[in-house]
């Protein structure tokens, strides 16, 4: 991934065609402007297929199973039939995937929300909402896992009934919010990865897990510069999931992953290093407005962030692998047909661990607050580069 805004506007969305929703109808000429209980059928169809999907994670209960069973019994068209049945079987795989990495949800909470009024011309409908989605982990007391995504909804009228034909998810590369059917060589490397992971992380006796403790045991590159841990995870945890409203205190990128992990490392401390934007041993944010550069490359690209905080200023050495992670440390990963080959294409920081100490990931694009890192690596183990960093 290369950070300059014009190529950063070259968004992947995940799309997903043909949903049939079916609802009372008007007559064709009533088409143009759909009555408020039109628009609240679509939105409430919306959150019965998502609510459905993500309850497909939670292991047992019969809420879970309910809310899965009204999404399978929503009308689909036959164009969306073999996605629908994928997008399922994606859920379940991941299931089975969790259950080898020892993580276990005991419940979800899934709500759509309009951003604005559907939009109407003729026989078709357009509708913007915002999914947030949290889950809660089973048998334990850990902060929940939650996500917000926004979406674009398309519909066409056919026969009296509304017909969902698309769904674009804007937010961040696909599948980091939307999980995708792997094929059998990438569900067996999935399932290989859960197992190594959830052997590694049982080693977590004298992990650091406390960012007040983190300083003092001397684990960074440079133990003089005593950064914050605490206030990098504080900003992380505060800004990863912004919900209701979007209250971070910067100027977003729109691929914004790099950009929100550089803010909560400056919050800790790391210093800004001026200087030419496009080199790699400067570091600096000013949110100027176009046409001025908001900050260095380094501050809001993956790959040209590695390069400053390994390679020109040594703020960060790289780990063995996740079983080292510690509490604010940094992960990024390459993301096949998004960032360029064997470069990282999405960055993200340790905010928690599970009572398995887990590591729980934080980040932006989708806007995510402590994802588990076993369902990150499941969903990019197909030879997708890792790397691990000590902050």
């Amino acid at each position: 991934m290369i950070i300059r805004t014009a190529m950063r506007r070259a968004a992947i969305a995940a799309v997903v065609t043909g949903l049939a929703v079916s609802v009372l109808g008007n007559s064709p000429a009533q088409a143009a402007q759909p009555a408020p209980a039109e628009d609240k059928a679509l939105i409430e169809a919306a959150r019965t297929y998502f609510a459905g999907e993500n309850a497909i994670t939670v292991e047992g209960g019969a809420t879970a199973a309910n809310a899965t069973r009204k999404a399978e019994g929503l009308k689909v068209a036959d164009a969306f039939r073999a996605v629908r049945d994928d997008r399922m079987e994606a859920r379940q795989q991941l299931l089975g995937i969790n259950e080898l990495a020892g993580v276990r949800y005991s419940a979800v909470d899934t709500d759509v929300t309009p951003v604005g009024s559907v939009r109407t011309q003729g026989d078709t409908a357009r509708l913007s909402v915002r999914e947030h989605t949290e889950y809660t982990f089973a048998g334990s007391k850990d902060d929940p896992y939650s996500y917000t995504v926004r979406h674009n909804l398309s519909f066409v009228r056919t026969d009296g009934d509304w017909v969902l034909s698309k769904i674009s998810t804007l937010d961040g590369p696909a599948n980091l919010s939307t999980p995708e059917k792997l094929d059998p060589a990438e569900l067996s490397a999935a399932r290989k990865a859960a197992k190594e992971l959830r052997a590694q992380a049982a080693k977590g006796e004298g992990k650091i897990t406390d960012p007040a403790k983190k300083a003092s045991a001397g684990t960074g590159v440079r133990p003089a510069a005593a950064y914050d841990y605490r206030a990098m995870v504080a900003f992380a945890t505060k800004y990863a999931e912004p919900e209701p409203e979007d209250n971070v205190p910067y100027d977003r990128d729109e691929n914004d992953c790099t950009n929100f992990i550089s803010h909560a490392l400056k919050a800790g401390g790391w210093e800004r290093v001026l200087g030419w934007y496009r080199s790699d041993s400067v570091w600096w944010y000013t949110g100027n407005p176009w046409p001025l550069p908001p900050h260095s490359y380094t501050w809001g690209g993956a790959p040209n962030w590695q390069r400053f905080a390994r390679d020109e200023s040594e703020r960060v050495y790289e780990l063995s692998g996740p079983s080292s992670l510690a509490i604010a440390d940094v992960v990024q990963f390459e993301i096949f047909g998004y960032s360029d080959p064997g470069q990282p294409g999405h960055t993200m920081m340790v905010t928690d661990f599970t009572d398995d100490w887990m590591p729980k990931m934080s980040y932006h694009s989708t806007d995510t607050l402590n994802r588990p890192l076993s369902e990150i690596i499941a969903e990019h183990s197909d030879g997708e580069k890792f790397w691990y960093f000590r902050t």
